[in-house]
């Protein structure tokens, strides 16, 4: 068995693509709490020491998409209690609440997709589609992590002359700005030159081509086989609305059937699959040192 990240750039897109649309589809609270679980486990265990980050990021963002839905929408029958003569009801809070794990579920997706997708898989993926929105893609990509550490050594090459002080919120303002200034300047002037690079070595003048070693192999295609069978199984559950949930005037849930469980299922064995891949590529590795 792989790691999710060793396997072809094809599988892995269609992976995210379907474990990130359904909990926008079907907004079960099953459904967008093992989203939730399932990717905040995903960075953790790609990640054990920089997740911490990510993890305190996501948390603000769900505690204040979590209490601001009840502050601004005032639906529902249960009122939990009165702030400046308008009702906070529980309908309001739940609703918001499922949001929350929702969107944050879909950040921790996207998270992982980038750290797993580099320029090579992104080109191998959409370069046989439309290789000039390939390679856009592709570079917009490569100049994140640029501009990220052009910002860093800008700012600590301003700090050692005494250009950058953060005594009060005044100077942190100038000094980030300032910053930021040299770092869009740099951005733009090495955009003016990587374009005429890419002139003066003809690109966009022929067909465009792209050599990779990677080829699609049979766990690929298990993982395709697998992405396919149990996403089909939560869109027809969906589908046929046994994933429904109303939150507005009153709470009401699709009544439990098989098919509901079977989609809900279905998507636990979805979100956990790379997890479970880690874990197991990580014990076998641990394993095989102990004994060597």
């Amino acid at each position: 068995m792989k790691k999710i990240s060793e396997l072809d750039a094809l599988s892995i897109t269609l992976y995210f693509i379907c474990v990130t649309l359904i909990p926008m589809i079907a907004p079960h609270p099953w459904i967008t709490a093992v989203s939730l679980v399932g990717s905040a486990v995903l960075v953790t265990l790609r990640e054990p020491r920089g997740s911490l980050k990510v993890h305190l990021y996501v948390l603000l963002l769900f505690a204040v998409l979590t209490l601001v839905n009840p502050i601004i929408s005032h639906k529902g029958e249960t009122i939990l209690f009165m702030v400046n003569d308008s009702p906070v009801t529980l309908e309001s809070f739940l609703y918001g609440l499922n949001s929350a794990a929702a969107l944050c579920s879909v950040v921790y997706w996207f998270y992982s997709f980038s750290k797993i997708m580099d320029s090579e898989k992104t080109l191998r993926v959409f370069g046989k589609v439309s290789p000039r929105a390939a390679l856009v893609m592709s570079s917009a990509l490569r100049y994140i992590p640029m501009i990220r550490s052009q910002y860093r050594k800008t700012k600590t090459a301003q700090k050692a002359t005494g250009l950058y002080k953060d005594g009060n919120i005044i100077d942190l303002i100038k000094g980030n700005m300032r910053v930021l200034s040299s770092v869009i300047s740099w951005a733009l002037e090495n955009g003016i030159v990587t374009a005429d690079s890419m002139a003066a070595r003809g690109c966009g003048s022929g067909r465009r081509t792209a050599f990779t070693s990677a080829r699609f192999g049979r766990r690929d295609a298990v993982l395709c086989l697998i992405t396919a069978v149990l996403s089909a199984l939560c869109w027809t559950a969906a589908g046929f609305d046994k994933l429904d949930i109303a939150f507005y005037p009153k709470v009401r849930m699709s009544e439990s059937s098989a098919l509901g469980m079977a989609g809900i299922t279905a998507y636990i064995i979805l979100a956990v699959l790379p997890s479970a891949m880690e874990t197991v590529v990580n014990v076998r590795w641990r394993y095989l040192v102990s004994k060597a």
